[in-house]
């Protein structure tokens, strides 16, 4: 956690715009108030980063029409604007995968630089240990579903242009002249308080609808896949994992540059074909003389422990040793375990890798929801609560619904383990699957 003042603490809110070595999954910020076309435009632009934003539209021009066109020209590379009518008034910035900033500042160099401000950016690991991270998605879920956000257009920009002129010829009677030119009525702001069960059935319902979808893709890549099975790669290997397998080959050595993560550059590029992208990319696959990134060892040894571990006949008497080989196993819970504090662990620094997976196993083996799950009890909902048709669901409500999730055990890592333990349900699906495919073109969501 940091806070920014600017001069009353020295620290200045561009301070925390990351580098281009911070692997960022995408941005999105909600700032009601801008005139700042450089600063965080320019950071995603030279980074290659895909932002949503959205800002504020009204009568008095509380954009300057000069960021609009910025920003409506930025569409071609990956900036995304949206208005909310008259009542947006937020100061938050979310960097996926790296952290937030929430506070005062506005999208101008006053607030960034000279403006007595105050904000506090908070790491993405503080998010995720203390429920934040959860309300953060909800509240920019919340915005693209509203119905009175306007996504931003040229004749937008150039009705204020004209606003802006005619406020600053017209001094005199200025907010009642320019209300009454303005195109679109005045809005009061949400007929309800949106709760926050309504929030997360609406979240539920985009979740499910996408998860959906992104299926579909990976399907339809499973069909595909042992047609162009590499040769060292065994027979037996089911096409659900020589699907993931490859999108893990494809992204690390095909899309990964050193430091760069540009899923989305190669999406810009594919999204016209991306079944032809996918045809190219796994005839590259077959080709592979020997695993370029530890394909091997995925599909021959880490996946076969979690099948076994977790198959049915077994999964009702889990035990902890079981469950820690799980989470060793799992790439994603190892992932989430590197980024997690070594005090939530309680290893010490020199712990190595497993270690700290079993660490995790233990720490998250003695917790319960609120309804009184274990980890076990949450696994078996997920992998035998129903079919493959209402697994999205069974996910959606194992790691977001307030009932039912556990801390520090998201969608990532409860997905890829489903894809592992049945495949025959679904492939695994991780951020690094979703990544792939969308890298190839396929348009799917990062989670």
């Amino acid at each position: 956690m940091e806070f920014f003042a600017n001069k009353f603490n020295g620290k200045f809110l561009r301070n925390v715009l990351p580098g281009e070595t911070v692997d960022v999954d995408f941005v999105r910020a909600a700032i009601a108030y801008g005139s700042d076309a450089s600063t965080l435009i320019e950071n995603c632009l030279s980074n290659r980063r895909r932002l949503d934003i959205w800002m504020r539209y009204d009568h008095t021009v509380p954009v300057a029409p000069h960021l609009l066109r910025k920003l409506l020209a930025g569409a071609s590379s990956n900036i995304f604007c949206s208005l909310v009518p008259d009542v947006l008034h937020s100061k938050v910035i979310w960097w996926k995968g790296y952290g937030a900033y929430v506070g005062s500042a506005n999208l101008t160099d006053r607030a960034w630089v000279t403006n007595i401000e105050f904000g506090v950016f908070l790491s993405e690991l503080e998010l995720d240990e203390s429920g934040g991270l959860e309300e953060i998605s909800l509240f920019f879920e919340q915005l693209e579903h509203c119905d009175a956000a306007l996504p931003l257009t040229l004749e937008i920009v150039e009705e204020q242009e004209q606003l802006q002129k005619l406020r600053q010829d017209r001094l005199h009677a200025i907010d009642w002249e320019s209300k009454r030119r303005r195109s679109i009525e005045t809005w009061g702001g949400p007929a309800e308080v949106a709760s926050r069960k309504k929030a997360l059935d609406a979240g539920r319902a985009k979740f499910i609808k996408e998860w959906a979808e992104g299926l579909t893709f990976l399907r339809a890549l499973a069909e595909k896949a042992p047609e162009y099975r590499p040769k060292w790669m065994n027979e037996d290997v089911p096409a659900a994992w020589q699907a993931d397998q490859f999108l893990h080959a494809y992204y690390y050595n095909e899309v990964v540059d050193g430091v760069r993560h540009p899923f989305e550059e190669f999406y810009l590029k594919n999204r016209s074909d991306p079944k032809g992208a996918s045809d190219r990319a796994l005839r590259w696959w077959s080709g592979l003389a020997e695993p370029p990134s530890h394909e091997d060892e995925n599909c021959h040894v880490r996946a076969p422990i979690i099948r076994e571990v977790l198959a049915k006949r077994r999964i009702k008497e889990l035990t902890l040793e079981d469950f820690v080989r799980v989470c060793q196993a799992n790439h994603s819970t190892m992932d989430h375990v590197r980024r997690m504090r070594l005090n939530t662990l309680g290893v010490r620094e020199e712990a190595d890798e497993l270690a700290r997976g079993a660490a995790f196993a233990t720490w998250l083996w003695g917790k319960r929801n609120q309804q009184g799950e274990s980890v076990v009890d949450l696994l078996q909902f997920v992998l035998d609560g129903g079919g493959s048709s209402d697994l999205p669901r069974r996910i959606f409500e194992a790691t977001r619904s307030d009932e039912r999730r556990l801390p520090h055990f998201g969608i990532n890592q409860v997905a890829e383990i489903a894809g592992w333990a049945r495949p025959e349900l679904s492939p695994p699906r991780n951020g690094r699957t979703s990544k792939g495919l969308r890298a190839l073109g396929f348009d799917v969501r990062i989670y």
